[in-house]
């Protein structure tokens, strides 16, 4: 069974615009929960998909988000 994390992170994958910029918002409201799939997302082949979770990880701020963010920009 998929789970509301899971189908998000999907989305935030997948090609289209709309539901990837709503799936980000929707993660960042889970907060930290959603860190470690936004940071798996970041070496994702889809750049907009990378882009997006960097976006959503900033937002979180967490200090492990934004430790992934910054390692991320610096790859």
């Amino acid at each position: 069974m998929t789970t509301p994390l899971h189908a998000l992170v999907a989305d935030l994958r997948g090609r289209f615009t709309i539901p990837r910029k709503k799936a980000a918002d929707a993660l960042v409201q889970m907060g930290a929960a959603a860190v470690p799939s936004l940071i798996e997302t970041l070496q994702h082949k889809n750049t907009e998909a990378q882009e997006a979770a960097a976006d959503a990880l900033v937002r979180i701020g967490t200090p492990d988000a934004l430790a992934a963010v910054e390692q991320w920009k610096n790859r």
